[in-house]
């Protein structure tokens, strides 16, 4: 065996190690995005698990508020929907939040609805969970962030392009504010 063979075999056995830590990294961090847009999923489908119970409390008391009540069923619609990509999704959890924000305003000079409880009981639900989506889309979005870094940086980023890994967009920057609006 000559010194070259053995250099040889030494380098093709780096390099072999190096593209599988490479490759299971990637895997890991995909595993990591795809994870926290999970918890993102699961408190939007609470949201819209929380639309029927509260337009058929809000509804005997809302007359001049259909417009809102109408947004909110097609918004929801357009959340439980198969074929809706993260980022439209988001935008139309925003859409939401402003039909409930014009709703809500709306209850705070109707004294009957006031007295509803579970009127209250929904709001603060809303309210809980759309904290919970904003605390899961940072997440996500840091997640997101650590992923693209990672797919990036040498050596890892050879074995991205071979294996198919594509940068990811964070959702946080793609979803206009002005939407809940």
């Amino acid at each position: 065996m000559t010194l070259f063979s053995a250099i040889l075999g030494i380098f093709i056995i780096v390099l072999l190690i190096s593209w599988i830590v490479g490759y299971n990294a990637l895997i890991k961090y995909l595993s990591w995005v795809e994870e926290a847009w999970t918890d993102i999923d699961v408190q939007l489908k609470r949201k819209v698990d929380l639309v029927p119970p509260f337009i058929d409390t809000i509804q005997p008391y809302a007359r001049q508020e259909q417009y809102a009540l109408e947004k909110l069923v097609e918004v929801r619609s357009r959340l439980t929907s198969n074929h809706a990509n993260r980022t439209d999704l988001m935008i139309a959890n925003e859409e939401m939040n402003g039909a409930l924000k014009q709703v809500f305003d709306y209850a705070q000079d109707n004294t009957e609805l006031q007295e509803e409880q579970e009127f209250h009981s929904l709001k603060n639900q809303f309210q809980e969970t759309e904290t919970k989506i904003k605390k899961a889309l940072r997440i996500y979005d840091n997640t997101v962030t650590k992923y693209n870094t990672k797919i990036q940086s040498p050596p890892t980023s050879f074995v991205a392009n071979i294996h198919g890994f594509y940068k990811r967009k964070p959702i946080g920057e793609a979803v206009p504010q002005e939407a809940s609006r």
